[in-house]
């Protein structure tokens, strides 16, 4: 009898146990669809999103890499000039002008990682007269070199190419040069595209022809 009783009351303290676990967890019924909290984030709205910058997606053949965003810049140039061939000089109407003023053709000789012996390249010299009344400050200038194809010729930074960035601030009636070095073989050299981008007033200043 005591057994009988002992057996019920284990029975009965099991199905109340059952009884609160079914009513009371935090686990949601199977099948159950996951709740959306306040703090997820909304999707995109398609129609809400910033259009290109004024200085992107360059479709003028007169500038055919868009110019570089920089710092602080919302307007698109002011100051314009004509394109030029390798051999003459790019002139603004403010009185700058840009030259190259010196092509040596050589090859790599560095060993090592990450260089690469024998690969032929371009080195540039490129020239700019401040001959306007203010200062240009040339911290943000990017070359860039392209083949007759339009592909990106890729820079060269060996110790034997003595490449040189312009840097600083070129101040009003002086002159600044610099030397860029650029993997090219040579049977690709007779048609190229140098664009100079050496601030965010002037377009850039861009060079069609051979290197010769």
């Amino acid at each position: 009898m005591v057994i009988a009783r002992a057996f019920i009351s284990i029975a009965t303290l099991a199905l109340c146990v059952s009884l609160v676990a079914c009513s009371g967890g935090s686990e949601p019924p199977s099948g159950a669809e996951p709740t959306t909290t306040s703090s997820a984030t909304p999707a995109p709205d398609p129609t809400s999103g910033a259009g290109p910058s004024e200085n992107e997606g360059a479709t003028d053949p007169d500038q055919p890499i868009a110019k570089v965003e920089r710092a602080g810049q919302t307007d698109a140039p002011t100051v314009h000039a004509d394109p030029a061939d390798t051999t003459g000089s790019v002139s603004y109407d403010d009185g700058v002008s840009v030259s190259i003023d010196e092509i040596a053709f050589a090859k790599e000789t560095s060993q090592g990682p990450g260089s690469f012996p024998d690969r032929e390249y371009a080195r540039l010299t490129i020239t700019i007269d401040n001959g306007s009344s203010e200062a240009i400050d040339l911290g943000t200038s990017v070359l860039t070199l392209l083949d007759a194809g339009g592909a990106t010729a890729v820079r060269v930074y060996a110790a034997e190419a003595e490449a040189v960035d312009f840097a600083g601030t070129l101040e009003a009636g002086e002159t600044a040069s610099a030397a860029y070095a650029f993997a090219i073989p040579a049977g690709a050299r007779d048609e190229v595209t140098l664009v100079v981008d050496f601030d965010g007033d002037h377009t850039s200043a861009v060079f069609r022809g051979e290197l010769d």
